[in-house]
C-alpha cells in the first residue's frame, strides 16, 4: 500500500509538473518576451555609446568614420527592430540579433584597436621627437586626444588613447554579450512556443 501511495504521488507531481510547464507556456501566447527586448535595448544603448566615445577621439572625415556612422545607423535602427519583433517571439528576430552581437564584437578589432595603435605611436613620435610618425598618428586621432590642453573643465573623457580605447572595448564587449543573451533566450522561447502552438494545430 505504502508503494501504490509512493506510486500515486510520484504520478501526481509528474502531472503538476507538466500541467505547470504547460500553463507557463500557455502564458507565453499572452505576454510579450520582455526579457529579449530588455537586453536588446541595454545592447543598443552600449553599442550607441561605444560609438560615441570611438567618434569623439578620431579624425571626424574620414571613410572609416562614415562606414562606422553608417554601421552604427544599421544596428541601431535593426536592433531596435529585431528587439520589437523578439518580444513577439520571432525566432528570424532573435537570431538576427545574435548577428548584431557578433558583429559588436568584431568591431573591437576596428577602431578601438586602431586607437590603441595609433595613440601608442604619437607617444612615441613625442618622446623622439619624429615628426612623420607624429604626422601619420595625427592623421588618425583627433583633437580630444591630441590638443590634451583644449579640454579643460568641459573634457568629459581623458585624453589618452588608452583610456578610451579600454572604455568602448568594454561597452562593445557588454553590448555583444547582451545581444546574443537576447537573441538566445528569444530564439529558445519561440521555438518552445511554437512546438506548442504546432502541438494544439495538431490536436
Amino acid at each position: 500500500m505504502i508503494n501504490n501511495e509512493m506510486e500515486n504521488k510520484g504520478s501526481l507531481n509528474t502531472m503538476s509538473d507538466l500541467e505547470f510547464d504547460k500553463n507557463s507556456v500557455e502564458m507565453m501566447r499572452y505576454r510579450a518576451n520582455s526579457l529579449s527586448y530588455t537586453l536588446g535595448f541595454v545592447a543598443i544603448l552600449c553599442s550607441l555609446f561605444a560609438a560615441f566615445i570611438c567618434l569623439n577621439s578620431t579624425q571626424p572625415i574620414t571613410f572609416a568614420i562614415i562606414l562606422k556612422i553608417i554601421l552604427n545607423i544599421i544596428i541601431l535602427l535593426g536592433g531596435f527592430l529585431c528587439c520589437e519583433k523578439a518580444k513577439a517571439y520571432s525566432k528570424n528576430a532573435s537570431i538576427g540579433l545574435m548577428v548584431f552581437g557578433g558583429i559588436c564584437i568584431a568591431r573591437i578589432f576596428w577602431i578601438p584597436l586602431q586607437l590603441i595603435i595609433y595613440y601608442s605611436k604619437y607617444l612615441t613620435a613625442l618622446s623622439t621627437q619624429d615628426k612623420a610618425l607624429e604626422n601619420e598618428a595625427l592623421k588618425y586621432l583627433g583633437l580630444p586626444i591630441t590638443g590634451v590642453n583644449t579640454g579643460g573643465a568641459n573634457a568629459w573623457l581623458p585624453s589618452s588613447g588608452y583610456v578610451r580605447a579600454t572604455i568602448a572595448i568594454v561597452l562593445l564587449c557588454l553590448a555583444g554579450l547582451f545581444f546574443i543573451l537576447s537573441g538566445i533566450i528569444g530564439y529558445a522561447r519561440s521555438k518552445k512556443l511554437n512546438t506548442y502552438l504546432d502541438s494544439l494545430k495538431k490536436n
